[in-house]
């Protein structure tokens, strides 16, 4: 009897689930210590991607060895993966921007004030840039970028990442049925 394995897209929300859960555990931690826009934080997100993505990868690879993983059901895996995992951490990073500390946009936009204004920029051009900014910086255009900006990393990540995780078929004659099988 052959075992069944999970659909594509059920495997991809469950990994998806995880990933998201683990990047809103990422953003709470920083944000518990006071410093939610670490570039630490930002690397370990970017870690956490790779790690949820070549988990899934692998994962899927070794449950689907009969019939192959071949690069492009890899790569789909890994880009509805992060689109699973960016929608949940968008869902969060709404409530967190809406309801639980409003004033935090304030705050990224003042670091991003001092980052400009450490590169060397003039003061009315980091004004001008700020002033531009503010105007698209509410909850739900963050959380609507940020599905499109994770969506987009993760696929770049899956594209390197299946490369690796590609297989052959073991039975080159997966799900063909002979004649004599079907009598």
């Amino acid at each position: 009897m052959e075992q069944e394995r999970p659909s594509l897209n059920s495997f991809a929300m469950m990994h998806g689930l995880y990933l998201g859960l683990a990047m809103i555990l990422n953003t709470l931690v920083f944000y518990i210590a006071g410093i939610p826009f670490s570039e630490v934080s930002g690397y370990l997100t970017y870690l956490l991607i790779i790690a949820g993505l070549g988990y899934a990868m692998w994962n899927y690879s070794r449950i689907s060895a009969e019939e192959g993983f071949p690069y492009s059901r890899a790569l789909g895996l890994g880009t509805l993966v992060a689109l699973f995992a960016s929608v949940i951490l968008s869902f969060f990073s709404f409530i967190l921007y809406k309801y639980i500390e409003p004033g935090l946009i304030e705050k990224m936009l003042a670091v991003m004030e001092e980052k400009m204004l450490a590169k060397g920029m003039k003061d009315e051009a980091v004004e001008s840039m700020l002033n531009v900014q503010k105007q698209y910086m509410t909850p739900t255009i963050l959380s609507i970028a940020q599905i499109f900006s994770f969506t987009i990393i993760g696929f770049i990540f899956s594209l390197i990442l299946a490369i690796f995780f590609k297989k052959e078929a073991k039975d080159p004659f997966y799900g063909i049925d002979t004649e004599e099988e079907e009598e």
